[in-house]
């Protein structure tokens, strides 16, 4: 998933934890290192809704469960 992001040009830092950062958009993360990844949104241009921002990062990590 990292390496995936990486090509989005989305910054990722080593670790389970950390900022994510790229394309406007700011949130921290933190994996579990098994099964449980919390997503918070730090920062977003003011066009993009919630709503918006919280089902592209589903639909991204849904289509990095198949692979």
């Amino acid at each position: 998933m990292k390496k995936k992001l990486q090509g989005y040009g989305i910054h990722v830092p080593e670790g389970y934890r950390g900022e994510l950062s790229g394309k406007g958009i700011t949130a921290n993360f933190e994996w579990d290192g098994q099964s449980n990844l919390t997503i918070t949104i730090t920062e977003k241009p003011f066009i993009v809704s919630c709503e918006i921002a919280a089902q592209k990062i589903k639909s991204f990590i849904r289509a990095c469960h198949g692979s």
